[in-house]
Order: structure tokens, then sequence, then C-alpha cells
């Protein structure tokens, strides 16, 4: 019997090549999918992000077009 397809949505990014190389380092050990691998990093990133304060939420220097 096949598996019922979760509900997803399809992220096409462009790693800089020694994160992707990380990525795939973490792949091999760890035996997961790229995918899986992604979904929990980010999952876990998320999670301890919307555990912040709001005011303690900017991690990355951005500039905002007004």
């Amino acid at each position: 019997m096949p598996r019922s397809k979760k509900d997803a949505k399809i992220l096409n990014i462009k790693l800089a090549t020694p994160v992707y190389e990380r990525l795939e380092e973490f792949c091999d050990e760890s035996g997961m999918t790229k995918t899986v691998a992604a979904e929990k990093i980010f999952t876990q990133f998320f999670n301890q992000y919307f555990e912040r304060p709001e005011s303690e939420r900017t991690i990355f220097q951005h500039s905002v077009k007004e």
C-alpha cells in the first residue's frame, strides 16, 4: 500500500557551497534525507525563535524599506 502524501509546499533555495556541504555531511552521518533534515532544522530554529518575546526576536541585521 503506497504511503499517503503529506501536505507540503515546494521550496527551491540556493545555499552557499560550504552550507550545502555541511548539510550533506549531516545527512550522510544521520541517515536523513535533505528534506527531513531541513524540516527538523527549521522546526527547531523556529520553535526557539518564537518562544522568545517579540522584542528579542531580531537575530539578523536587516534594513526595512519604508
